[in-house]
């Protein structure tokens, strides 16, 4: 039902926006079958300029902003901004970008100390200038390695930074990173694990100024400058932001002009926008599976673009395990939680909420196309959909059907749970609540509002279950890592909010983290994935396919393949932003 609901809402929206557009600005079609082609030429002549929708309400730039990969504002990271590497264009490979090489065994670049710690060393760039002409040095890297390290100031990802011991600049275009022990993604470390900073606009604020005066400098919004191939002119929160080509690129002057990226509140408001032709590239994440799968078929169909699929988020159940949060101690037991997955059809949910795609279904810690994939291919089949199975094991935990057909356990203690998710998650949440409710367990449910999705302190608190997703490649391990929750600059990332311990996967987790060959990590996170797949702390759902689009006439994103989600460490799908152009 939510779904025609969706559908039929984005359908009137769309029709009425075609209305408005005829009568505004030569930008937009007059009828839903102008060619797009005739609306990138009806653009402004001398003034290049591509319109990018995401349905995130952006407050801040870099590392004030919010963290979070849905809605696809992080994706655009690189449109602005650039880091140490990036990936290659057609393989998720790092390559240099700030950097003059990758560092490897081979080259030198990496070694292995006689104290048991990892050195990387990157060569940096000769011809780099921050966006207002300064040149790029490596005591920029320096200080911005103690500025992203500072648990007082909010960061995007320190899933790398925590396994690094120091770091120092032997001259100004060399750059050094001691990690503790051997790191397997010491070669990458790109824009979301290390994000550059302006010492010469920031270091003095930085010095002087206590935390909360430091993170509301306009430099954060208004005033951001960084290395990327576009600068911000204007900045709208909530509604748009307006990026000029900078002209000094060290990989030459971007072609387009212009790149304004465009603020929507929802997704049929988006999906209604892009079918009347007034946004030219959606980013992944921007439309729900449902939505970008949908607008797949009509574009495959009509030729009014191109929608990319790939594989990106990896969606699931998140117990709460912190004590003093959970309301439901039963939850508590791997058993219980085993019974809880044998009782939904994830791959009927998968279908459901993402166009009958019901395929996507999660059987493995990593996704598809992965480079360790086959390591744990379809270790999670063992789950599929068993009601019985499901209500047999509750039974042999002591709990019994009610005169209301709710479980009741020892005590009297009646089956009751809560199961949250943020906007766009209930469908979902209500199917899942359903398939309880018919082995017994009532679970209410929850949507939480904009505040507490931004209040990461407050998104910890949840009192039973929540769903969520994680980025790309192994980025759910830091879901279920302690260190995630130990650390104090990590204490309310957004990782490990449940609460979750287990030394043994801890144990399991360093020893990935410390492998610097492929068989290793390979047998690594094959131990790795057969102990989450036992003791639940995250439980798959399915893999959200990520769909960037472009409209006819846009040349862009035909690199979709080299790179990733935002949540991945380097590489998203703007890193050659300055490539775009218009047909």
């Amino acid at each position: 039902m939510r779904r025609r609901r969706v559908l039929r809402a984005a359908l009137a929206m769309s029709i009425g926006l075609m209305l408005v557009a005829g009568c505004a600005s030569p930008q937009t079609p007059q009828s839903g079958g102008q060619s797009s082609a005739a609306t990138v030429a009806n653009r402004p002549a001398g003034q290049r300029t591509l319109n990018v929708a995401v349905t995130n309400s952006i407050d801040a730039m870099s590392i004030i902003g919010s963290s979070t990969t849905s809605g696809g504002w992080q994706s655009l990271n690189e449109l602005h901004s650039d880091g140490l590497v990036t990936a290659d264009r057609n393989t998720q490979t790092p390559v240099a970008r700030l950097a003059a090489q990758v560092p490897s065994l081979d080259n030198g670049l990496l070694e292995i100390l006689p104290d048991g710690r990892e050195k990387s060393t990157y060569p940096l760039r000769h011809d780099v200038t921050w966006q207002d002409g300064t040149p790029f040095t490596a005591r920029d890297m320096l200080f911005s390695f103690q500025l992203d390290t500072d648990p007082k100031v909010p960061f995007l990802n320190r899933d790398a930074l925590q396994e690094a011991d120091s770091a120092e600049a032997p001259d100004d275009y060399t750059f050094v990173v001691y990690w503790k022990a051997p790191y397997y993604q010491a070669d990458s470390i790109g824009l979301r694990a290390l994000w550059p900073h302006p010492r010469h606009l920031l270091e003095q604020s930085y010095q002087t100024l206590d935390t909360p005066a430091f993170i509301n400098l306009p430099y954060w919004t208004s005033q951001y400058v960084h290395l990327g191939a576009f600068r911000l002119t204007d900045f709208q929160p909530g509604v748009s932001l307006t990026f000029a080509a900078y002209e000094g690129y060290f990989l030459g002057r971007p072609k387009l002009d212009r790149v304004i990226v465009k603020m929507f509140n929802d997704e049929p408001t988006l999906y209604a926008a892009t079918m009347a032709g007034s946004v030219d590239m959606l980013m992944d994440n921007s439309l729900s599976a449902e939505l970008g799968l949908q607008l797949k078929d009509e574009w495959d169909r009509s030729g009014q673009g191109t929608v990319y699929e790939g594989t990106g988020t990896t969606r699931f159940i998140a117990p709460q395990f912190n004590r003093e949060f959970q309301q439901q101690p039963a939850a508590l037991d791997p058993r219980v939680r085993q019974a809880l997955m044998s009782a939904v059809d994830r791959s009927a949910i998968s279908a459901t909420v993402q166009h009958g795609h019901g395929e996507l279904i999660a059987n493995s810690l990593l996704p598809p196309g992965d480079k360790l994939y086959d390591a744990v291919k379809d270790r999670w089949a063992s789950y599929s959909y068993d009601p019985a199975r499901a209500q047999a094991t509750l039974g042999q935990l002591g709990w019994s059907p009610g005169n209301d057909g709710v479980l009741v356990g020892p005590g009297g203690a009646r089956f009751t749970t809560n199961l949250w998710t943020t906007e766009g998650g209930e469908s979902e949440i209500a199917i899942i609540a359903d398939y309880w409710k018919k082995v017994g367990v009532s679970a209410e449910q929850y949507v939480i509002g904009g505040a507490i999705v931004r209040d990461r302190e407050a998104r910890t608190k949840y009192p039973g279950f929540e769903t969520s997703a994680r980025g790309s490649g192994d980025s759910i391990l830091s879901r279920v890592n302690t260190q995630a929750i130990a650390n104090a600059a990590n204490r309310y990332s957004g990782g490990n909010r449940g609460g979750y311990s287990n030394p043994q996967l801890d144990q399991l987790i360093t020893r990935y983290y410390r492998s610097i060959s492929t068989q290793d990590q390979s047998a690594a996170i094959r131990a790795i994935d057969d102990v989450v797949a036992a003791d639940l702390p995250v439980m798959l759902l399915y893999f959200n396919p990520t769909t960037p689009a472009v409209r006819k006439g846009i040349k862009a994103l035909d690199d979709f393949r080299g790179g990733a989600e935002a949540s991945r460490l380097f590489g998203t799908f703007s890193r050659n932003a300055y490539q775009w152009d218009l047909s």
